[in-house]
């Protein structure tokens, strides 16, 4: 199984859920590839939710 290479968090700042489970504006989730890294990003930026975005590259 791949190693995932960052940890992307959103948070609403909105204040409307990103997480929606537990209904939480925050969320975290693992990324794998620069590629899907890209897409999420530009995704976030769409996002009606005014989502904050951070990346956390995961060191080895």
């Amino acid at each position: 199984m791949p190693k995932p290479k960052y940890i992307l968090t959103a948070t609403s700042r909105t204040g409307k859920p990103v997480n929606l489970i537990t209904g939480k504006p925050t969320d975290s989730i693992n990324v794998y590839d620069d590629a899907d890294l890209q897409r999420r990003l530009a995704a976030a930026e769409n996002d009606p939710r005014d989502l904050h975005v951070t990346v956390e590259e995961i060191r080895r």
